[in-house]
């Protein structure tokens, strides 16, 4: 019977679960059976070498001797699944159940080898009984999420994937790297074109102030202040003519088109700042983070649910370093914040995308989708402090539509934040005639990275 190529790391779990039964069951013989616990111990030494093809011709000789022993049989089938031997375990498992061994490790190892062999409503029935016996059981969860997955039940598979997503977070993303997405790609000939532009009515709110003496590596990202202490953050970034920089819009449930892009995603950060405030991600997407700073950063994840916000990582990027991130959030989560914690001005704002039809509007405003299957969408706006816009749109074939989205500056949604960039607020560092770190203080010329507002609030 054709087996099922099951995921690298699979077979470690039933090794685990496996040796657990091994190593449990070292004192199942009397005096009387010495030959017999002879070959088992050798058994257990070949299994823990990962000698299986020894370790079977060893539980053999043991099952031999001591026959009404379930112990034996259920560590035989342990080693027959991991050389393949699926039948073989199953007949084993099933002798060790009916001589009255039974556990959770030795449910779920039947259950896996039943769904190598493509038997999954017995797979699934002996895992869910594993999980009835044990609900910490997390490797029962996530081969039920496969079998699922394979037997394209997509809503089933993805409950599992919520279910591991705080106790085994790794499990959680392996699965979910193997569920089919829904969105299928395939070729445009015909697609069109939305274009429009995102305005910002009414008054522009302030900017975010941060007060560097608060911060570390002061002497390094003071070089872009304001010249007074202090690091500002424009979350509305509006151009003379109103229009409204860094608002994602994508097409809702768009089920075919376009493949999304291939290249990888860069966090890239360069004097303590990000290179992008928004950009759009799929889930399960992996970016790379770059530090081109000479000083540390300590970059922290977190997904957005409504009004929860969730840590989802949290490790430090090195000076002149790199590393891959996940971006991997339940699915009810909107957005996905990367953020420094040491210098928490550095953030990036990652909204979830289900499909490729995404952008981000420009400094003035515009943005451009292309190749749309024609049909009609809705269509989302979305900036991270002010009210979502939704609305419809036709795409006609090789055509172009045009929709515009029009903000209010007054229905921003920022509860608390810092906006107070009166005064001076270097001291105690720039009264000092040492370094902050020691040493004579050489001061180097400030650097503006954004300039402040006008009277009337235009940056």
């Amino acid at each position: 019977m054709k087996t099922i190529k099951l995921p690298e790391k699979h077979s470690q779990g039933v090794l685990i679960f496996g040796l657990v039964l091994l190593l449990t069951c070292t004192s199942a013989y009397g005096a009387s059976e010495k030959e017999a616990k002879t070959h088992y111990q050798k058994a257990l030494k070949l299994s823990q070498k990962k000698d299986w093809d020894s370790a079977v011709v060893e539980f053999i000789k043991a099952t031999n001797l001591a026959p009404q022993d379930s112990l034996i049989h259920a560590n035989l089938g342990v080693a027959f699944s991991q050389t393949g031997k699926h039948k073989e375990a199953l007949l084993s498992f099933e002798l060790a159940l009916r001589l009255g061994y039974d556990s959770p490790g030795l449910r779920y190892n039947f259950g896996v080898s039943f769904a190598h062999l493509k038997l999954f409503d017995e797979a699934i029935h002996e895992l869910e009984t594993a999980l009835s016996m044990d609900r910490r059981m997390v490797k029962a969860e996530y081969e039920l999420g496969v079998i699922f997955s394979l037997q394209g039940k997509h809503q089933k598979a993805l409950e599992k994937v919520d279910i591991l997503f705080k106790r085994n977070n790794k499990l959680a993303k392996k699965l979910f790297d193997q569920i089919e997405p829904q969105y299928t790609v395939v070729s445009v000939d015909d697609g069109g074109t939305l274009k429009g532009r995102i305005i910002l009515s009414g008054k522009v709110p302030r900017a975010r102030s941060y007060h560097l003496i608060n911060a570390p590596n002061i002497e390094y990202c003071s070089r872009i202040s304001d010249g007074k202490g202090h690091r500002l953050l424009f979350d509305f970034t509006v151009s003379q003519n109103r229009g409204l920089k860094d608002t994602i819009i994508q097409l809702i449930n768009v089920d075919k088109g376009k493949p999304f892009s291939p290249n990888m995603q860069i966090f890239h950060v360069n004097r303590c700042r990000a290179n992008r405030y928004v950009i759009g991600a799929r889930n399960g997407e992996d970016i790379l983070l770059e530090n081109t700073d000479p000083i540390q950063h300590e970059i922290a994840t977190y997904e957005i649910r409504n009004i929860y916000s969730d840590q989802t990582s949290n490790r430090p990027l090195p000076n002149k370093s790199s590393q891959v991130r996940s971006v991997f959030v339940r699915k009810d989560a909107e957005v996905f914040l990367i953020k420094c914690n040491l210098h928490p001005f550095l953030q990036t704002h990652a909204y979830l995308a289900q499909n490729p039809y995404f952008t981000i509007s420009d400094s003035d405003g515009n943005f451009s989708i292309k190749d749309i299957p024609p049909g009609t969408y809705e269509v989302l706006a979305q900036h991270p402090y002010i009210q979502t816009l939704k609305k419809t749109i036709t795409i006609p074939s090789r055509g172009e539509a045009n929709l515009d989205f029009v903000f209010k500056g007054e229905d921003e949604k920022r509860k608390l934040y810092q906006d107070d960039i009166k005064g001076y607020r270097f001291n105690t560092w720039f009264d000092s005639k040492k370094k902050f770190y020691g040493g004579p203080r050489i001061d180097d010329a400030v650097e503006i990275l954004q300039a402040f507002c006008d009277k009337d609030h235009l940056c």
